[in-house]
């Protein structure tokens, strides 16, 4: 059902009691209840097990009312209220949930059901059904918390690019880059560190033909990661027609010039550092370029021998497809509302209103 359709099947709450105690998990488990006792006469239609595949490293973020697409939050008393969401960036394109049958559930689809309860009689006063979108642009960005990053490649995932004909994962440039690339183009006297710039960017199909067959079986260093991944940096730099390859920029992402970040996997995890595409986040002004549409070149090399075996050439907004986005710890994005808006729509239902 659509956030209009919810909000409408929500309205016999309006006026319910709701009693409140001063523990906020179980307030949280009551309100849960009553919205799916709502469902027990009309319920939603769910897939089957085998029909989807929740996404999340140890289902983190994925909401508790799944089966309506939204999660639920208590607004009691005080001038504003902190609308706190776990573990997931509301507002983007992180894939959640994907079926069997291509589609897929993302954070920017998650309805949040913000419910006024009356702390003196305790009975429920509003229900405000929303998207993120619509708290974005009537409030403001969520805050967005400090962390780093990683991405899990299963041995599955692996062995399907490592097994398959020519041992490379590949996706095409977003739709922002792709617009600012070309097939042909002479870096010669060019700077790895220059800013990125339209028609001195490869196509990242381009970059593929150039790097992918001199890549695979190509032998790293038996040293640490990073020094695996800093000799990475210079081949590809060589491979795509730099002259100066030895000075790295190290920074964010590797060759700025071509919006290339550059990974070696050499265990299931992969070190991102505190950018990732999982949060969408401008790093480009100019170009309006963001994280998701930064290329990345992750090398598959087997840990023992550091030969690479397989590669991943892809835009950022691609990975999450078929592999997992993790943080080290839980985390929170929070966005504050005034207490006002809730009383304006007191006595009603409404979704994004």
């Amino acid at each position: 059902m659509d956030g209009a359709e919810l909000a409408e099947a929500l309205k016999p709450l309006i006026g319910h009691s709701f009693p409140l105690t001063d523990k906020p998990r179980t307030n949280g488990s009551t309100l849960r209840k009553l919205i799916e006792e709502l469902f027990v006469d009309n319920p939603t239609e769910t897939a089957a097990a085998d029909d989807y595949k929740v996404v999340p490293y140890r289902k983190k973020g994925i909401p508790r009312l799944l089966n309506i697409v939204a999660d639920s939050y208590i607004v009691t008393s005080g001038n504003s209220y902190n609308l706190q969401v776990w573990n997931r960036f509301p507002n983007s394109r992180n894939v959640l949930v994907r079926y069997s049958n291509k589609e897929k559930i993302t954070c920017k689809d998650i309805r949040l059901i913000l419910t006024k309860v009356d702390t003196d009689d305790k009975t429920i006063k509003s229900i405000i059904v929303c998207t993120p979108q619509y708290i974005e642009k009537k409030f403001g960005k969520f805050g967005v918390p400090t962390m780093k990053y990683q991405l899990i490649i299963s041995p599955n995932s692996r062995t399907a690019i490592t097994g398959s004909k020519d041992k490379v994962l590949y996706n095409p440039d977003t739709t922002v880059v792709s617009a600012l690339t070309v097939n042909q183009v002479n870096l010669t006297g060019k700077s790895i560190g220059d800013a990125p710039e339209k028609g001195n960017m490869l196509s990242l199909e381009s970059i593929k033909n150039k790097v992918a067959k001199q890549l695979i079986g190509m032998k790293l260093p038996a040293k640490d990661t990073k020094t695996r991944g800093q000799m990475l940096e210079r081949e590809v730099s060589k491979l795509l027609g730099y002259s100066d390859v030895e000075t790295l920029v190290g920074g964010y992402p590797d060759i700025p010039h071509q919006l290339l970040e550059i990974k070696v996997q050499d265990s299931p995890t992969v070190d991102l550092g505190k950018y990732s595409p999982s949060n969408a986040i401008v790093i480009n002004e100019e170009l309006q370029v963001t994280t998701e549409d930064v290329r990345y070149l992750i090398a598959l090399a087997n840990p023992s021998s550091g030969t690479i075996e397989g590669l991943v050439i892809s835009p950022g907004s691609e990975l999450g497809d078929t592999f997992t986005f993790i943080n080290e710890t839980s985390f929170k994005c929070q966005r504050s509302i005034p207490m006002s808006f809730f009383d304006e729509h007191e006595g009603g239902s409404l979704f994004n209103p």
